[in-house]
Order: C-alpha cells, then sequence, then structure tokens
C-alpha cells in the first residue's frame, strides 16, 4: 500500500464518526480526493460524493459508508453514572468492561462499561443475555451534577481504540466497518485521476448505513447510476469453530469478497469475475440470497433499478472494537474495481 495511502486509511480508522455523525470523516476523505476528482460534493444529508466525467453516457458508482458504530448519552442518574442507546447493532454480552471515548463540545473524556462484579450475582448458573440498560459507563463523577459539567444527554460514544500492525498485512482497528470501503472508492479515484474514461465515475462515502440506510437511497436517487458496487466488509469463517456448511469459506489475505444473490446483478458480477481472471486478481464468493445488509439494499431498486452488486473485505471480529482486516485485501479490491470502472462503455450489456 502506498505510504500517502496508508496514511489516510489510518487517519480515517481513528477519526470518529457514529451514524448521524460522519462530518469528521467526510473531512478527511474530501483533502484525500481533492485534486483527482472533477468535482467533490455534499448533500444535505452528509453524503460526500466526488465525480470524474466520462466521455460517454454510462454512470458507475462505487460507494463505502463513512459510519461506524456508536452510542448516544440517553439518561444521566444521581450517582453520576452514563447510560446509552446505541448506534447500530452489536453483541451487548461483548461490552463490560471495555473502554470508551465520550466527545462533548471538542472534548473527549473517557468513560468504562461497568456491570455488576460476577462475586455479586446469584446462582451458579450461566450469566444472562445483558441488556443495554444493564450496562452503565463510569467517567469518575461523584455525582449527576459533577457528570452533566462534562458529558450532556446526547453526546456521541465510540469504542476507545488504536490501530496495532499484528503483521505487515494485518492491522486492528476499531471501525474497519466501514472506513475501508470510503477508502477502496476513494483510493479508485486517486489511481484513475490520469485516466481518460468511457463511463463517468461517482465516488461516494454514504452516511447513516448502520441505521437508516439514507446516505445509498439519496446518494443513488441523485446520482442515478447505471451500475453501482457497494464495498463493504464480510464476516470471515476462518476462525475456529465455524461452520463453513452455514457460512461458506471466506478467509483474510484471499482477496476482496463478491456476493452472488437475487438482489445482484449477474453481469456485473460476471465482468468483475472475468477481470479478476484476466488480471489475476484473488476474489472470493459469498452467498446473499435477499437482503444483503449493506447499502446495495437502498440502491438496487432506486428509481427504474441500478444494476448493483456487493464487493466485500473479509474481517474478523465484527462489530467490536478489535476489527482485524488484510491490507492485501484492500489493494486488490482497489486494482480489480479500477479495472472494472476503465472497461465500462455505453455497449456495456446490462441486460437481465
Amino acid at each position: 500500500m502506498k505510504v500517502k495511502n496508508k496514511e489516510y486509511l489510518y487517519n480515517l480508522l481513528k477519526v470518529a464518526s457514529p451514524s448521524g455523525f460522519e462530518a469528521p470523516a467526510q473531512d478527511i476523505t474530501r483533502k484525500f480526493i481533492k485534486g483527482s476528482a472533477d468535482d467533490v460534493s455534499s448533500d444535505i444529508n452528509g453524503n460526500l460524493i466526488a465525480f470524474k466525467r466520462g466521455s460517454g453516457e454510462r454512470k458507475v458508482m462505487i460507494v463505502g459508508h463513512a459510519d461506524e458504530i456508536g452510542f448516544m448519552i440517553n439518561y444521566i442518574d444521581e450517582n453520576g453514572y452514563l447510560y446509552l442507546k446505541p448506534l447500530g447493532g452489536f453483541d451487548v454480552n461483548l461490552l463490560p468492561g471495555l473502554r470508551l471515548d465520550i466527545h462533548h463540545e471538542g472534548k473527549v473524556y473517557c468513560g468504562i462499561i461497568g456491570k455488576k462484579a460476577v462475586h455479586m450475582l446469584r446462582g451458579d448458573g450461566d450469566a444472562p443475555k445483558l441488556k443495554m440498560e444493564d450496562l452503565w459507563v463510569d467517567i469518575g463523577a461523584k455525582d449527576k451534577a459533577d457528570a452533566e459539567s462534562k458529558v450532556a444527554i446526547g453526546d456521541i460514544v465510540t469504542y476507545h481504540s488504536s490501530i496495532e500492525e499484528l503483521s505487515e498485512d494485518r492491522i486492528v482497528s476499531k471501525a474497519t466497518d466501514n472506513k475501508v470501503g470510503v477508502y477502496i472508492a476513494a483510493a479508485v479515484m486517486q489511481e484513475l485521476a490520469k485516466t481518460n474514461l468511457k463511463a463517468s465515475y461517482y465516488a461516494v462515502a454514504s452516511v447513516g448505513e448502520e441505521t437508516t440506510m439514507k446516505g445509498a437511497i439519496t446518494s443513488s436517487y441523485n446520482i442515478k447510476p447505471d451500475i453501482a458496487i457497494a464495498v463493504d466488509v464480510t464476516y470471515t469463517s476462518d476462525i475456529p469453530g465455524v461452520d463453513k456448511r452455514a457460512f461458506g469459506e471466506v478467509s483474510l489475505g484471499n482477496g476482496p469478497v463478491l456476493a452472488l444473490g437475487a438482489a445482484l446483478h449477474p453481469k456485473v458480477n460476471g465482468i468483475l469475475r472475468d477481470l479478476a481472471k484476466k488480471h489475476k486478481i484473488p476474489l472470493q464468493i459469498e452467498i446473499s440470497p435477499g437482503r444483503t445488509g449493506t447499502d446495495a439494499d437502498g440502491i438496487h431498486a432506486q428509481r427504474g433499478g441500478v444494476a448493483t452488486t456487493v464487493l466485500s473485505i473479509p474481517n474478523r471480529y465484527m462489530h467490536s472494537p478489535n476489527e482485524v482486516i488484510s491490507l492485501s485485501d484492500l489493494d486488490n479490491a482497489v486494482k480489480l474495481l479500477v479495472e472494472f470502472v476503465k472497461s465500462i462503455d455505453d455497449k456495456t450489456d446490462l441486460s437481465r
């Protein structure tokens, strides 16, 4: 990975941008992509849309969502403990003991997710499945007034996490879902900066995928793409105890993952598979029979229909503070999508 690209990726992963509050991440992408696109704009929902004009009529949209999962402060009790509501989905049983960043008026405060110690639980059976209201956040406040001098109802909260390089190729971070999709869309624009295209290319950093899907819906409505590729992450089956009969075979470092399913366009998938074979780019396959759980769900039926598919990056421990990905999978996704955008022209057959 190029030094400039890696710096951009790490900056994107570090910044807090929970669903509905993506502006800081969008600013980082805007700076990275400036100069490689013919136009960079934002819409009323906060989507960032970069555009490179082609000589033909076709429009290709590649979209990654800029939001990460997070929380909002919902209640502060008399003892100064905070209670949260989620922005996005996760395993609540994963949360106890984690450190959080609480964002209030430009300042960041540390919080710890607490629950009753195991010694205080009655009975000797398995611990019950937790609910959000079973957990609180301790910011070291003496009481409610002390807590309210630092934070407020509605403040956003994110995982406290740093980026660690587990190897030359594998990194761990809190928000590869789905800052990597934004990175790929922007990196493709950088690679195409000096290329004469036949199809116009739109790189989109969408908002709200983890909660409302509004970014994908409104950006695709305005762009009116002929082809859309949602770039997201997908779970891996290369960890202990996973039944590959149920979850298929997806591993870190074996390339991006192409989804096949009812909502996904076979001609677009065919082009991607042919290009991967031609350029010797590793490509994995997963099955997504119905809804994909990605921005593609908000795009494929837009207006009169969009030829849509999903290309994903393998991600271990998704929706946790310690998501693990392979940098080579990002590089190969960028290579494949650069070739894809270059291959599209007005004669590309999108019939189904």
